[in-house]
């Protein structure tokens, strides 16, 4: 028999992570949003860290003991170069973190908001990093986000924050909290620009160019020619005698347009990057300036002895039983 038969349709691809970029699809809005979505960029951005000198913190995502990604706030506070885990107690709740150490409070102070925290998951931990040049021992506390809570940290961690030195509140206007909504309806109000055009593409809408109206009585009606005594391309109107010299641009309208944006563009790029080199001479001159604290700075062979070995299973059991006969290891009935 022939006809009737049907070859099987292949699945559709599967499509992996891999295949995507990295950090997701960059978008990039016309040059009237630009300000606001890179405004929108740099309030969002992970790797911004708040430093307030005695604490500093971030907004990103971390593991939890699921291995799931979630939501956390990363909480740093420098420690002296001898203090042990033991002797710090950390007291966490949904309204306030304190951080005692050898019975001194190193931190104690209350969150801006108080309905965001996941006190059981949230959790601290100690080590050693680089600190303005200076490797130091950092208390490093992941506060998680709860699951069902839409909120971004991103601004405020604590309420002490909002204030000035001498205790006067930050002059601010009355904005909403970052959330889930608010950002996918900024997304989504972002417009796509233009395709842009080469320069050997010329198209685009010739009315605006020529502004075929009469500049006295506004009439549509009027002839764009150039007598033999005329020096340049004249309006003349058929129901007016008015005369005017018609527009002349050696660019359509669309690329005269692309052209304008492109040197505003320039303009405001030129700006930023005198700003940027600005910030970082100050940072230089202040870092020159300030030297190092490198009292509490840890050695290079900190805990150098503690590596990490791979055994055997026998080696393993020789290791163990030498050091129970050393007395090294003892055991303790809890």
């Amino acid at each position: 028999m022939t006809g009737g038969y049907k070859e099987p349709l292949a699945p559709p691809p599967v499509l992996k992570r891999s295949m995507f970029a990295p950090h997701g699809a960059q978008l990039r809005p016309q040059y009237e949003q630009e300000d606001e979505w890179n405004e929108f960029l740099e309030r969002t951005d992970t790797s911004k860290v708040h430093d307030f000198g005695r604490y500093w913190w971030s907004y990103g995502r971390d593991k939890d003991d699921d291995g799931e990604l979630r939501e956390a706030v990363f909480l740093e506070v420098p420690l002296r170069k001898d203090v042990e885990a033991r002797q710090i107690r950390a007291h966490l709740s949904m309204r306030q973190l304190k951080l005692v150490v050898h019975g001194d409070t190193l931190l104690e102070e209350e969150f801006e908001d108080c309905k965001w925290l996941d006190v059981g998951e949230s959790y601290w931990e100690i080590e050693v990093k680089e600190v303005k040049k200076v490797r130091r021992k950092v208390l490093r506390y992941v506060l998680y986000v709860m699951t069902e809570c839409p909120k971004y940290i991103t601004r405020w961690l604590f309420e002490c924050e909002k204030k000035e030195d001498d205790g006067r509140y930050i002059d601010q206007e009355d904005e909403e909290e970052d959330n889930i909504d608010d950002r996918l309806r900024l997304i989504a109000k972002m417009k796509e620009p233009e395709p842009y055009r080469d320069a050997d593409i010329w198209f685009s809408e010739t009315e605006e160019e020529e502004e075929r109206w009469c500049d006295g009585c506004g009439s549509t009606r009027v002839v764009v020619m150039k007598k033999h005594t005329d020096a340049k391309y004249m309006k003349y109107c058929n129901d007016c005698p008015f005369v005017s010299p018609a527009k002349e641009t050696g660019l359509p309208t669309g690329l005269l347009k692309q052209k304008e944006i492109d040197e505003k563009r320039a303009r405001k790029q030129r700006l930023r990057a005198r700003k940027e080199e600005a910030k970082r001479r100050m940072e230089a001159q202040k870092d020159a300036k300030e030297a190092a604290d490198r009292s509490e700075e840890v050695p290079e062979d900190y805990k150098q002895e503690e590596k990490t070995k791979i055994y055997t299973r026998e080696d393993f059991h020789e290791v163990l039983t030498k050091a129970l006969k050393k007395g090294e290891i003892k055991w303790e009935d809890y």
